[in-house]
């Protein structure tokens, strides 16, 4: 089956290209599928459809492969307090600085809630930390959110 699915290499990297992605990106999305697919189907998994391989199915591993990369790169590229920066005051903020106070701040709270801040704020979202301790997704909201206020409060 993943002989078949290979023969159209090419129409999977146009479609992920079409998702937004550069040429590299595209190669590592449509490399994933193969790897996510080849393992689902020596779990049993059937993507057949007649004699043909169903395309949704691809098309849905694709683009969730292509969402979780974006998500991480956001992620990755993501800057402290979600800073809005009002342009028209023509005021410079040194993101450096900034994270450095937030650093100083955050070592103030108690652990629990430098804890959570890091990981929601960095790792996880809230419903995938809840999901992992079993912790209300009420409870992380709302101790990222009192962090994340008083961290404005004090340095802006």
């Amino acid at each position: 089956m993943l002989e078949k699915i290979f023969k159209d290499h090419k129409k999977w990297l146009n479609i992920v290209k079409k998702f937004g992605c550069n040429e590299q990106d595209a190669e590592d999305i449509v490399g994933d599928m193969y790897a996510i697919i080849g393992k689902m189907l020596n779990n049993g998994l059937d993507i057949s459809y007649g004699d043909e391989v169903n395309y949704f199915y691809i098309y849905r591993t694709l683009k969730t492969s292509f969402l979780q990369l974006k998500n991480k790169q956001k992620k990755e590229n993501a800057v402290p307090l979600d800073l809005v920066v009002e342009l028209e005051s023509g005021k410079h903020i040194d993101f450096e600085s900034v994270n450095e106070e937030v650093e100083k701040e955050l070592d103030k709270f108690h652990w629990y809630d430098k804890k959570v801040y890091n990981l929601i704020q960095y790792e996880y979202s809230i419903r995938e930390l809840s999901e992992k301790t079993n912790i209300s997704y009420h409870s992380l909201y709302n101790t990222y959110r009192g962090v994340k206020k008083k961290l404005k409060e004090k340095i802006l």
